[in-house]
């Protein structure tokens, strides 16, 4: 009752917020005992949520009906139940097939309902402050006088009621013959020891507890706090209580080296290293951390629930404070106050961190039609551009010379028949003697719709003869593959409905069809450069209206590579700078491999640079487009908007942002520590998304008040007033079930060149889950965690929406090429979520 006595301003609230606390997924039933049809589904999809009402010491249970994405109510105005909150409406906890969740009745008698939540998204500890929220409400009703006044015993009363009208319901549905039962007793009579055990049954924890730590971690405590420590239980699917009293300490043991400690009087629970794979959730107002935890081959899921608000910022603090020096190996002390706060509220959720663009509260979904909200670019004076570059970073304009690093490439082909090369990237053999070349375009389409058609539905003896074909080519074409040879990287095309995957010196080409599907066109079967020197790209990008592919070879950083796809061959060898090494490429704007724009953005270690292949010779760097720090500032990836301004990331987790090549950036955020390992932009540089390794950063850049709407690409953000930025992360407990810890491949919008709509999805995989995020609902309800999931059978190595939509995804797995509609993505469910073994068989597709 203490742990969760102090509910916050989550529950209470303001008078301009009167939704105060919401259950924000499950299910609502209307209950008639005794009739036909005793249950009935009101809700598939709702929220139930406590609200205040205009009148003194009223309140509200409401559940809401929540659409799905592009669904509309039309004509059906039944979104909404309401209930007045009062100790008549009998409000306890319920089960129904396995889930938990609450049951109550009008308080005329005349109908029961019960709210089953998803127990995925709704834990324990949620469960029983929403209940204890409902007692204050109901304690208010009835004595007229704040809940603050009431005392813990009187709720507790108001909750048993409940409890104990609930359990006489139930037993008066149960009819025992108590003949019968005697009769029963007397002919199976149980030995004292089986009845021990069946008690000792009874009484085992619910849920496996990891060994305890052999010891626990020794040094200087720098934050202790006490709580309630909570266990996912996987098989029952929510959290369970295993100590009430818990010491969460925080311990240093090293210099940037940090250890949590969990401990209670009786035994260690955990101890820890502190890093990114604990994928750590705090939440203020449930007082709680949530957090990951691999120990003897298996990973767990704990939560630790604070006393109170006093010890949750201590823990908040302390841990977030250990996680900065371990990553970015300096004291948190040296971070300024604003870069704290930016950094404290990255590690905590927060509805009310971001909020959705006013041009989106009326534009459906799936609205072809709908506006696309481009803020309009105001060009600054060049005294203005000159102060605010000033303010925003001081490093001098000049860049330190890297050595230049060359090895020899390997020379070894081997040749391989046409038919051999094909079946490496196809999703299903090709059957002997059907030719697939770009040349025979229109038959290879036929064909192997054919094949397809003939091995999913003709009769058993062809079915065979195709498969021990299918089957022998495989095997040899496994003996053939280079070593290590994959799918590797995927460019997704606007032109020609083609995508574009690199397998190892090979490169796969795909056609998008009508239905939204995608299947195999030819081979690219050999990359080598202008001297015929065969090489594996380390990068791949679209280029000159899709008739391009620019490529990077990691052995030889200083150039660049443009393959000519008509012609299927590198044709132009580009020498960038001898001392400058290319590290990441993108496109000079958002769009621009849709035109016909020669030149693109260049990322080094410490610079950033546009690149034009036009200047000819050794120098392609356009001398007054190029920014250059002195130190090393480690950028990993960029990525551009619409007009041009540029998105980088860095090693460090450093986000800065440039209106143009040249200048400093305009705005530059604070580094999480976490290597940020690819980044995209919408399309008006509104928001931004950066790829880390177990987590996705969402960015707002809008400036706060500013009348021009302007963004941080075209003026730095006040000093006080950085953005507060949205985690996006896979719940620790999902985690559990999937069994691994997490490696994001780098996020992407979906695409929207046409203005016809705005970027609202997201799509990242880790191992091999495909993931999406819906913009809007995550700008609406600040969850990170609102994600929907689809499980593959192998590792997801790329994944995109085919362009200009996000209605399909185009996933690229080792040895597969698929294409899956985004409506097959779903809310992750412990029979989603739970890998599945290998079908293994040798067979690459």
């Amino acid at each position: 009752m203490n742990a969760l006595k102090s509910l916050g301003k989550l529950v209470w609230g303001t008078r301009e917020s009167p939704e105060m606390f919401k259950l924000t997924s499950g299910a609502l039933y209307e209950l008639h005992p005794g009739a036909k049809v005793e249950r009935r589904c009101v809700y598939k999809d709702a929220e139930l949520g406590i609200r205040q009402t205009g009148a003194q010491h009223q309140y509200q249970l409401v559940a809401v009906r929540v659409l799905d994405e592009g669904e509309d109510l039309g004509d059906d105005l039944d979104d909404e139940r309401a209930f007045l909150i009062g100790v008549e409406l009998g409000f306890s906890a319920a089960t129904y097939e396995g889930s938990s969740g609450f049951r109550w009745r009008e308080l005329d008698g005349t109908a029961e309902y019960e709210y089953i939540a998803d127990d995925a998204a709704v834990n324990k500890p949620t469960r029983d402050a929403f209940a204890l929220a409902v007692a204050k409400c109901a304690w208010e009703r009835k004595n007229r006088r704040s809940f603050t006044e009431a005392p813990d015993s009187e709720l507790e009363r108001i909750l048993k009621q409940a409890e104990d009208a609930e359990l006489e319901r139930i037993l008066g549905n149960v009819h025992i013959d108590d003949a019968e039962l005697d009769r029963v007793v007397a002919e199976n009579p149980e030995p004292p020891a089986q009845a021990a055990a069946a008690a000792a049954v009874v009484e085992a924890p619910v849920c496996g507890l990891p060994a305890a730590p052999a010891e626990m971690a020794d040094g200087e405590i720098t934050a202790s706090v006490l709580g309630s420590l909570y266990l996912f239980d996987a098989s029952g699917g929510e959290f369970v209580q295993v100590a009430d009293e818990v010491a969460l300490s925080v311990v240093k043991v090293a210099k940037f080296t940090y250890w949590i400690n969990v401990a209670s009087n009786a035994r260690g629970f955990v101890s820890q290293v502190i890093e990114p794979e604990m994928n750590a959730v705090f939440n203020h107002d449930h007082q709680s951390l949530i957090w990951n935890y691999f120990a003897g081959g298996g990973v767990y899921s704990f939560s630790l629930v604070t006393a109170d608000d006093k010890h949750y910022e201590a823990m908040h603090q302390g841990l977030t404070c250990a996680a900065y020096e371990t990553l970015n190996q300096e004291p948190w002390a040296k971070a300024s106050a604003s870069s704290q706060d930016y950094l404290l509220d990255a590690y905590e959720e927060d509805a009310k961190m971001l909020s959705e663009p006013e041009s989106w509260e009326s534009d459906a979904e799936e609205d072809a039609a709908g506006v696309n909200p481009v803020a309009d670019a105001k060009e600054s004076s060049e005294g203005e551009d000159k102060s605010e570059e000033d303010e925003s970073e001081s490093e001098e304009d000049e860049y330190e010379s890297e050595d230049q690093e060359e090895s020899e490439d390997q020379d070894d082909d081997e040749d391989e028949s046409d038919d051999e090369i094909d079946q490496i990237f196809r999703k299903t053999p090709v059957p002997q003697g059907v030719k697939t070349g770009r040349d025979e375009a229109g038959d290879s389409s036929s064909a192997e719709s054919e094949s397809e058609s003939e091995s999913e539905e003709s009769d058993a003896e062809s079915e065979g003869a195709s498969d021990a074909a299918g089957d022998s080519d495989d095997d040899d074409d496994g003996r053939r593959q280079p070593k290590g040879a994959a799918n590797s990287m995927l460019a997704v095309g606007y032109k020609h409905g083609r995508s574009f995957v690199v397998r190892g010196s090979r490169i796969g080409v795909f056609k998008h069809t009508d239905d939204d599907d995608i299947a195999f066109d030819t081979t690219i079967n050999k990359i080598d450069d202008t001297h015929g020197k065969e090489f594996t790209p380390s990068a791949a990008m679209l280029h000159d209206q899709d008739s391009s592919l620019v490529l990077m070879n990691k052995q030889r950083p200083h150039e660049l590579y443009r393959m000519d796809l008509e012609y299927g061959k590198v044709v132009e060898e580009w020498k960038v700078h001898e001392d400058i090494p290319t590290v990441a490429i993108a496109a000079s704007t958002k769009y621009g491999q849709m035109t016909s724009d020669k030149t693109l953005v260049g990322v080094s270690h410490n610079m950033l640079y546009r690149i034009d292949p036009r200047l000819g010779g050794d120098n392609l760097v356009v001398q007054n487009e190029q920014q250059a720090y002195t130190t090393k500032s480690h950028f990993t990836t960029a990525a551009t908007t619409e007009s041009g301004a540029v998105a980088l990331g860095s090693a460090k987790g450093e986000v800065r942002l440039f209106d143009r090549l040249g200048v400093r950036a305009k705005t530059a955020l604070p580094a999480l520590g976490d290597a940020i390992v690819g980044i995209d932009v919408t399309s008006d540089g509104r928001y931004v998304v950066a790829t880390c390794k177990t987590y996705l950063l969402l960015i707002d850049t809008k400036l706060p008040n500013d009348e021009g709407g302007r963004t941080g690409f075209q003026k730095a953000f006040p000093q006080a007033q950085k953005p507060a930025p949205k985690r996006l992360q896979l719940k620790p407990e999902h985690v559990v079930y999937m069994g691994a810890s997490i490696a994001f491949t780098p996020a992407k919008f979906n695409q929207s060149p046409d203005g016809n709509s705005s970027e609202k999805t997201i799509v990242t995989s880790t191992g091999p889950f495909v993931i999406t995020w819906n913009l809007r609902r995550v700008l609406g309800t600040g969850r990170g965690d609102a994600y929907h999931i689809k499980q593959y059978a192998d590792v997801v190595v790329a994944d995109n929406f085919c362009f200009g939509q996000d209605k399909s995804i185009v996933v690229t797995l080792p040895n597969d090429v698929q294409s899956v509609k985004r409506s097959q993505l779903a809310k992750p469910t412990r029979e989603s979520l739970m890998v599945r073994p290998s079908a293994g068989g040798g067979r690459l597709y």
